[in-house]
């Protein structure tokens, strides 16, 4: 298994109280056929989607993946994350 897949799907279980199992699902079968950098995209998506509020540590686990699959953070709906103050 490719380590970037470990750190998505990582990244994935943050959200399986906040996301639907289904949507989660389907980022799995991405990061199974190869997929990696949709099925982040695809998850950063539904979390804009779905007004999933984040903490500052999802946030910045983001944004490091995005670094690691070389996807400029401007170019996502990263940049329309809602961060949790606590």
């Amino acid at each position: 298994m490719h380590s970037l897949d470990s750190k998505i799907r990582l990244f994935c279980s943050f959200f399986h109280d906040r996301l639907a199992r289904d949507l989660l699902n389907d980022i799995n079968h991405y990061i199974n056929n190869n997929e990696r950098g949709l099925a982040f995209e695809t998850l950063c998506d539904h979390i804009c989607e779905y007004d999933v509020h984040i903490t500052q540590g999802e946030y910045d686990c983001a944004v490091g993946l995005c670094h690691d699959l070389k996807i400029d953070v401007n170019d996502t709906s990263i940049v329309h994350f809602k961060i949790q103050n606590t």
